[in-house]
Formats: structure tokens, C-alpha cells, sequence
């Protein structure tokens, strides 16, 4: 739910709720509610990176293409995913093709793969932020992986806290909600 702001009317000077471009009590026009102007800049490597600011979101998702930007006023909805690496479960066909390996060697290397493959799945984590914008259209925007508990999680994780602050303060519904714990970093 976003935060109540008020407004002043300057002719009765009786404070109300944004929402009607006129006074409830004397039809005077109202003046627009402040905005924020917290900026959010997110480095996502290799000429790559999100960008909030007072009127849009941008996304540049590759170094040599044009930035997506969508103006706040066509965000309706604002998702943060995070999941496992399971792509990385792939390298346990080499464990089981170890299995029927002929020599001792090819069989601990299938094993160390399919370790390796555990381990990364466990450990590194894929961030995506998703938007619903007016007409139906829903953009999915990769921001790449994280080693749990690394710097660079912090960063996504913080970047998160601020674009979301940024939605709620526009009225634009954000998923997952406050009351959702965040991912705890590893011990």
C-alpha cells in the first residue's frame, strides 16, 4: 500500500489527499505532490545495466543495443524473481556417465562434475526483474547471477529495496510484498 501523501491547497491552505486536480473545500486548483528524486543506478558488467529515475525505468540489456525505457506512469505492477542455478544440474550426466566410465580416471572426473553442478546450483542464484505495463505487455528484464552472500548480491538486493520504494511511492503494486522475508546471505 503506498503512503498516504498530502497536499496543501494555497488558497484555504487545508491539507488533503493527492488525487483530485482541485480542492474539496474552496475548487481551488491543487499543486502537484512532490516526488522523490532518488535515482537508481545498477552496473550490471560487460556494458550492461538498470536505471531508475524520477520519470522512468531503463534497461540496457546489451552493450551495442538501445536502451528499453518505460515511463512509471505505464508501471502497474513490479515483480523481483530470484531462483536457483539449475542449469547447472546438467553437468550430473557427466556423474552418471561416469558410471559406466572404462578407467578410474573418467569416473572421478564424472564425479567432480556432477559435484561441481550441486555446487553451483546451490550456491549462485539468477535475479530477473519483471514489469506489468498498461495494455497487457510484461517485460522481462535478466539482471544476471549471484554467489549468495557476495558483494554483488548485495548490490542487486539493495537496488531491489530502492526501485521498490521508488514503485510504492507511485502507487505501483510490488511483488513480493514487505512482509516477504529477503534471501539470507550464506553463513
Amino acid at each position: 500500500m503506498p503512503a498516504e501523501v498530502l497536499v496543501m491547497c494555497r488558497a484555504c491552505g487545508r491539507p488533503q489527499p493527492e488525487g483530485p486536480p482541485r480542492c474539496v473545500f474552496c475548487g481551488e486548483p491543487l499543486p502537484e505532490a512532490p516526488r522523490s528524486t532518488v535515482e537508481v543506478r545498477l552496473d550490471l558488467g560487460r556494458g550492461r545495466g538498470l536505471f531508475a529515475g524520477p520519470e522512468q525505468l531503463s534497461f540496457q540489456g546489451r552493450p551495442d543495443g538501445p536502451p528499453a525505457t518505460v515511463p512509471w506512469a505505464r508501471v502497474r505492477r513490479l515483480e523481483w524473481e530470484r531462483r536457483p542455478y539449475l542449469e547447472a544440474l546438467g553437468l550430473l550426466a557427466f556423474a552418471a556417465l561416469g558410471l559406466w566410465a572404462p578407467t578410474r580416471d573418467m569416473k572421478v572426473m564424472g564425479l567432480v562434475a556432477g559435484v561441481m553442478g550441486v555446487l553451483l546450483a546451490g550456491l549462485y542464484r539468477h535475479r530477473a526483474l519483471t514489469l506489468d505495463v498498461t495494455g497487457g505487455a510484461r517485460l522481462r528484464w535478466p539482471l544476471g547471477m549471484a554467489l549468495r552472500g557476495s558483494a554483488r548480491q548485495a548490490r542487486l538486493e539493495a537496488a531491489w529495496g530502492a526501485l521498490a520504494a521508488m514503485a510504492r511511492e507511485r502507487g505501483v503494486t510490488v511483488v513480493p510484498t514487505a512482509q516477504e522475508e529477503p534471501e539470507r546471505p550464506r553463513a
